[in-house]
Parts: C-alpha cells; structure tokens; sequence
C-alpha cells in the first residue's frame, strides 16, 4: 500500500487458500506512536491495535469535528499561577492507562519513590506544570503543550496521566432547569433591551450629544489590569528606583491582591507610537509564556497615556549585579546552576512557545535572580516572534553591542542563533565572572590595556593554559571537566556561522553533560 504521498506503508501477499490477503510487512505497527498523530492536545487511541481513534483530552475541544487529527484547543484558557485564583477552582483530571510522552524534552522534573496520590497533590500544588504521569513509584511532571497522548496496550497498561481542568468550565455547563430559567429571565427582559436598541439607533443617537472618548481595546489575555492610581500608590508615587532599561523604568512597590501584600516590579514605559507598539507586544508576549526560567507577567496598566507592566520581584536583581560584584565569587555551583537555567528558559523560548520567540537582547542585565537565585529570563520589550512555519525573521538593528551576532551586522534575515550566540557572551561572563569587555584584565600577564573575554578565552584553551587561570579556585579545580566542557559551549555557541551553533534543545543537553561537546571550530582557525 502507497500513501497519496508515495510512501511506502504496507506490504500484502495472497492467502493460501486465495480468500483475501494477509499484511507481510508494515512501516508502522502502531500508529498511536507517531508523533502528533491526533494533534496538540488530542488523544490516541487504538481499536485492536489497529486502527486509531482520535479524541481530546478532558477540558478541549476539537478544532475540526470533520478532521479530529488537526487537534484540540482548551475550553478555557486558565492562569493557574493567578494569586486571585484559589484551590477550588481547580481540579484533577485522573485518566487510566495514558502516557504524555510528548517529546525527547517534555519534562518539567521527575520525583521518585512516590505513590500515585502524592504525585496527583505534586500536579496540583505546582502552578506551573498541567499535566503529569505516574508510572511504577514515578511522578513525570509534563511540560505543555501535550501533543502525544495516547493509550496503547500493553505499554501504556498500569499508567496513571493527570491533568489540570479549570473548574469554572465545569460550572458553565448548562442543566434543562438553568435553561428553562434563563429562558423565562430573556423574555422578562425583552422590552428592556428593546428600549436599549432604539435609544442606540442612528436616528435616535444623533440627538444625544454625549462625547465620551473611545477607550482602549482590552487585551485579552488572562491578566489583571490596574489602574495607574494603583500603581501609583504602589510605588510610592514612583519614588523607589529600581533600574531603567531600553524601554522604559522600573519602580518597586507593593500591591495588595487578595488582603494580601504583594511585592512587584513595575515597568513605565515611555510615551510614543513606538513604546505603544512595543508595550502590546510585551503584553501579549509575557501573558502566553509560563516558565520557571522566564519572569511572570502579573498584570499591567492601559490608561490613557499611562503603559505599566507588572512582574513579580526578583529579589536578588540582575545577574551582572551578581557575578561581577566586588569580593568573593559566587559559588561555581550556584553559577553553573543560573547558566543551566537561562539555557532551559532559550528551549522554552524558542522551541516550546505557541510561537517561537526571539529574545534579540540576552545579556546578564536581562536575567534575574529569584529569592532563591533562580535565573529568570526578563525584558521582552526587544522579543520576536517566529511563527511556526518560519525559520527566520526581518527584524530592525537591535542588541546590546557585546552580545550581538554578527549577522546583525550584515542586513539579513536572523533566525533564534542570535540568542545562542548572546547566550555564548553571557555563558563565558558567568564562568569566568568576567564581563565581556574589562579594563582590568584578570590575566597580569596581558600587557593589553583591556580584555576582550572571548578572545582572552580562546588564548587560553589554544594555549592549554585554561587550568592555570582558574588555579586559584578549588571549586572549580575539583570540578575542572565540567568547567572545561562549559567554556567550550561557550566557544561552540560563538560561531561565527549561525548553522554551526547549537540548538536550545542540544544546548541544554551540553550543558547538563547528556550528550559529548566536541572541540568548536574557532579553536582550531586561525592558529599560527
């Protein structure tokens, strides 16, 4: 058998006894194991192992009843990380027999030796995670989307999937006695709406002279929205300074939400055509992203001229702040941890969004420290979007000078390299906790009045002389082939040609020392 495609599916032979045909070989023996098979959010399942069935999960509906391959989308979309929502409006899903395996980077963490119901309370207490697997006395917490559910025998057989549902969907669901009600109330109300539609005709509004100002469209995103006399008082009439940036200032103050005083960080953005552009998109950006490793978005202000975000505060502030602080170094755990994170936060970025997302600012300024160091991605303003089928985008000049790729430079289409090779900059800053450019080179033996990091870095790997740099830091001494394995995907995320750095994805297994890290290429050019 032969696809419309012309793949080769399936090989048949004759019966012996001539009455029908038997299937001698076949590409695929299970279909429910192809990838995305049912689409994202839908759920596979086979008929005697054969012939597969598509459906959606629990809480989504299909895109196309006519083709339920094309996948599902949720009946509600619910901010479970909202400080206004409370446990009951949340519930549990538990579904036999079904694995998420999704794909090769679909988990959020793993937690062993535990039973099914502390995996179903792990599930239920993270706001971050929606989905999860208990298997023998594992609990695999799921990134999202799920696009590979499935129930298969006897593989899936003894396994328990979990999955977060809005409870207020549930109470949306209509009962005959709700409708018979709500038809009685529309009939009640019928000459009061009558009366609504001619004092807003054409005719009857023209002798109303009322001129109320358009207001703004809302954006309609699960977020919460203050008014800039909130904001204002929060901040203290936006006395407390915490930094500025490209796009704007930004204040710390505290907001009451649920009798409950909260600390944030908000953004003033400039007035102008440009940061109006530049505050919907971050708005619209920030809102759909929920990551460990990206800054949450909590809320904003959309009021007269008056653009405000509102993030959650990083209490130990920016990562240049951290590592190039005076004195004693942060430990070599603490800052191997923090670089694994913003590489974690790239894959989400550019690989696990709706639509992949092109930072074009990655720099340490632009990384914040939670109250437990945790690295947080920050500063959307300069972000890009990449729809799903594309693979590069036109965009204007933008980056900090250091951090840029050099096909910035050179009027071409940039694709999500760009980060990578930011992310080699800050990498090699964060290990060495050296900054990019120095006017007080760490090597005394340079007679150079500055440093540039990269080029004093592959001196010293072409040189052999990297261990006699970091002799002075038992730390790492003791852990030198991982700090050695470190530079060098640094050095790999620096190529000069976009093709030949790493994905977020091989990134992230470089730096977690899952897969070899090669010797990079600018290492072995242009030696004498």
């Amino acid at each position: 058998m032969v696809t419309d495609k012309g793949d080769f599916q399936q090989l048949y032979r004759s019966k012996e006894n001539g009455n029908g045909w038997d299937v001698a070989w076949q590409a695929i023996t299970q279909p429910c194991v192809v990838s995305n098979i049912c689409g994202v959010y839908g759920f596979c399942q086979l008929t005697d192992n054969k012939v597969i069935n598509c459906s959606c999960l629990p809480g989504y509906s299909p895109k196309d009843h006519y083709d339920p391959s094309r996948g599902c989308y949720p009946n509600e979309v619910k901010d479970f990380c909202d400080p206004n929502s409370s446990p009951s409006d949340v519930s549990i899903q538990r579904i036999a027999n079904v694995d998420f395996p999704n794909r090769e980077f679909s988990e959020l963490e793993r937690v062993f030796d535990i039973d099914e119901e502390i995996c179903r309370q792990e599930l239920l207490n993270d706001c971050l995670c929606e989905a999860a697997v208990f298997s023998g006395s594992t609990c695999y917490k799921k990134r999202m989307p799920i696009m590979n559910a499935r129930s298969v025998f006897p593989e899936t057989n003894n396994m328990v999937a979990f999955l977060k549902i809005s409870n207020s969907y549930k109470r949306h669901s209509v009962s005959k006695g709700v409708l018979v009600a709500g038809v009685t109330v529309c009939a009640v109300l019928a000459p009061l709406f009558a009366a609504i539609a001619i004092y807003y005709h054409p005719f009857v509004r023209k002798y109303r002279h009322a001129k109320n100002p358009p207001k703004r469209k809302p954006i309609e995103l699960n977020l919460r929205a203050f008014s800039f006399h909130q904001l204002h008082e929060a901040t203290n009439g936006f006395k407390n300074k915490l930094g500025q940036g490209a796009s704007g200032v930004v204040y710390s103050g505290i907001l009451k939400l649920e009798d409950e005083e909260v600390e944030v960080a908000i953004k003033q953005l400039e007035n102008g055509g440009e940061e109006d552009k530049e505050f919907l998109a971050e708005v619209r950006v920030i809102g759909l992203t929920h990551h460990k490793n990206l800054v949450r978005l909590l809320g904003f202000c959309n009021e007269k001229n008056h653009r405000l975000l509102v993030y959650e505060l990083m209490k130990n502030g920016a990562v240049s702040n951290f590592i190039f602080q005076d004195g004693q170094r942060p430990s070599w755990k603490l800052r191997s941890d923090i670089a694994l994170g913003i590489a974690r936060g790239l894959l989400y970025l550019h690989e696990e969004c709706e639509n992949q997302i092109i930072h074009c600012d990655i720099k340490p300024q632009n990384v914040l420290l939670d109250k437990n160091y945790t690295a947080k991605i920050a500063d959307f303003g300069l972000a890009k979007l990449l729809m799903k089928d594309q693979t590069r985008t036109i965009t204007n000049f933008r980056g900090t000078m250091g951090y840029m790729a050099p096909e910035w430079l050179k009027n071409v289409p940039v694709t999500t390299k760009v980060d990578i090779y930011s992310f080699g900059v800050l990498l090699l800053e964060i290990i060495f906790c050296q900054r990019h450019m120095d006017l007080n080179p760490v090597d005394e033996a340079n007679e150079e009045s500055e440093l540039i990091l990269v080029d004093w870095v592959l001196h010293c790997v072409r040189t052999e002389k990297l261990k006699a740099v970091v002799s002075h830091d038992e730390e790492i001494v003791d852990d030198f082939r991982n700090f050695e394995r470190k530079t060098m995907v640094g050095l790999w995320c620096l190529c000069p040609e976009p093709n030949l750095r790493p994905s977020a994805a091989m990134l992230v297994q470089m730096l977690e020392g899952t897969i070899e890290v090669g010797v990079p290429p600018m290492i072995d050019s242009n030696m004498h």
